[in-house]
């Protein structure tokens, strides 16, 4: 069985509803292709900062969405050790100045129907088997329907929006990224009944250190319900899944502010972890084909980036490549503009997770830098996480220079001020690498940042789709069948021996 549209999307959650929305306004055919049934839940930190809000609102979920009366937190609160703590309102992105936390059950299923309402073909349970390709450029791909039947779906342009292990990076030669970076830190988390909503700190955002470790706690949906989440060192994750309340306790001793917010929080659900999140850049785009969202690029959820960013790079691909899709030549120069403009929207943040998912205690240099603006509640440092400012707008080399100092003259830690300044050189060689890489702009660049970086990345591991019954024997191959594996590009950087890994984030 075959057909013909302008654009196929494999993948319909964050990337693949933000992208198709746009594509159908712009009056294109669009058939968006999930191997779920929706609703279906998603393993996510949930979090959506306001710029994250103003992405669901531009693809026209929102009010769905805010129909469920999740809490609209106005708040952020970020605490160190003992005696710092910053407490700001978000700067608004548009006209929304509050983060939302909605478990994914809900926000995918509404995505989904934005992507509907639009005018895009949102089939379920339909997993792609195969590339199409013609003449060296994608053409579409094969897929399975809920039965099992196979179809062949050609299009002017293939989006793979299906997430880290993504099949269409697979099939297209690009699943290995050009860059990575390993996860120093695991994720922890479980939901629990908050009997502060409805007060200040029930719509707060908090985020604590002590020492190395770090610990979150979000109001999320329904209303009084709260995420509570531990991001230490990614070991503690099998420490969890061994003894979770054992683990659960000893980390709540550590966080003893966490603790006491935590007081009267109720029916505690079971733990859920990951460790597997090493952050990369793949190539994503090429003749006929784009990898939007995570399919594309992930970086480290200790920042909570993720979700705004897939949005944000399936939004702006459309805009970019709509009125092009008819010019194969045209397209692929638009597609490889949009990549360059993702890196560079991108790139300052993903070296912000690197530098945050190390395991180590706050640099007294920031340390000092949150104490000294944390008299007034206006947004400051709190664009860091908001994407308001970047990371080298808000961490000024002026402002890094005044913590500097700021930590020598008060340094009442272990460290000698020869080892805080031996600290504060290696950061400021990573801030000034990217400012570096942003001004090159650097197409694709595979050079590792030095002290942002980390080695030994585990990129997660191609999962090849389960086999599908075979098509009736009566159905003959189309000419375009017959030349899909032979103009298949090479692909010899794709991971051929795929390992076990974590859900996604």
């Amino acid at each position: 069985m075959e057909e013909t549209c302008d654009v196929v999307i494999v993948g319909s959650r964050l990337a693949g509803a933000a992208a198709a929305v746009p594509f159908a306004r712009a009056g294109r055919r669009v058939v968006v292709l999930d191997r779920s049934r929706f609703p279906s839940n998603q393993l996510s930190t949930h979090l959506l900062f306001p710029s994250g809000v103003h992405e669901i609102q531009k693809i026209g979920a929102l009010d769905a969405i805010l129909a469920n009366d999740p809490v609209k937190s106005p708040w952020v609160s970020i605490q160190i050790g003992d005696d710092l703590e910053l407490s700001e309102r978000w700067r608004p992105s548009g006209d929304i100045d509050y983060c939302l936390c909605v478990n994914r059950l809900i926000q995918d299923m509404e995505l989904v129907n934005a992507a509907r309402r639009a005018g895009a073909e949102v089939r379920e349970k339909s997993r792609v088997v195969k590339m199409l390709w013609r003449g060296g450029r994608a053409a579409g791909v094969r897929y399975a329907d809920a039965e099992g039947n196979e179809h062949n779906l050609y299009a002017k342009l293939v989006v793979g929006a299906d997430g880290r292990r993504s099949t269409i990076a697979q099939e297209v030669g690009s699943f290995r990224p050009y860059r990575a970076s390993r996860n120093g830190r695991g994720l922890i988390f479980r939901y629990g009944k908050d009997p502060l909503v409805n007060t200040r700190a029930g719509e707060t955002i908090f985020q604590w250190w002590e020492g190395d470790s770090l610990s979150f706690m979000f109001p999320s949906v329904p209303r009084g319900t709260a995420l509570i989440l531990f991001m230490g060192a990614s070991e503690e994750v099998e420490r969890a899944k061994v003894d979770p309340e054992g683990y659960w306790a000893e980390k709540l001793k550590r966080h003893p502010r966490m603790a006491k917010r935590l007081e009267g929080v109720t029916d505690m659900t079971p733990l859920m972890s990951t460790n597997t999140t090493s952050s990369f850049f793949r190539a994503s785009s090429g003749p006929g084909w784009a990898l939007a969202g995570d399919a594309g690029h992930f970086k480290d959820p200790v920042i909570g980036q993720g979700q705004r960013d897939a949005m944000w790079s399936g939004r702006v691909l459309a805009e970019t490549v709509a009125g092009v899709l008819d010019d194969p030549a045209e397209l692929d120069q638009a597609l490889r503009r949009w990549e360059q403009k993702r890196d560079k929207e991108c790139l300052a943040s993903y070296h912000f997770g690197n530098l945050e998912t190390r395991v180590e205690a706050v640099p007294p240099v920031l340390a000092e830098i949150v104490r000294l603006n944390s008299k007034g509640v206006k947004p400051d440092l709190s664009d860091l996480y908001g994407r308001a400012r970047s990371m080298p707008q808000v961490l000024s080399l002026p402002r890094l220079t005044v913590g500097l100092t700021s930590a020598l003259v008060h340094n009442d830690s272990d460290q000698s001020n020869r080892e805080l300044i031996a600290a504060a050189v290696r950061d400021l060689k990573v801030h000034l690498g990217v400012r570096r890489e942003l001004r090159r702009q650097r197409f694709r660049n595979p050079i590792p940042l030095t002290g942002s970086e980390h080695g030994n990345a585990e990129p997660p591991a191609y999962r090849a789709p389960a086999p599908v019954r075979p098509a009736p024997a009566a159905e003959s191959a189309t000419p375009v069948q017959a030349e899909t594996n032979a103009q298949k590009p090479s692909a010899p950087e794709a991971q051929k021996t795929p390992e076990k890994h974590e859900v996604n984030v």
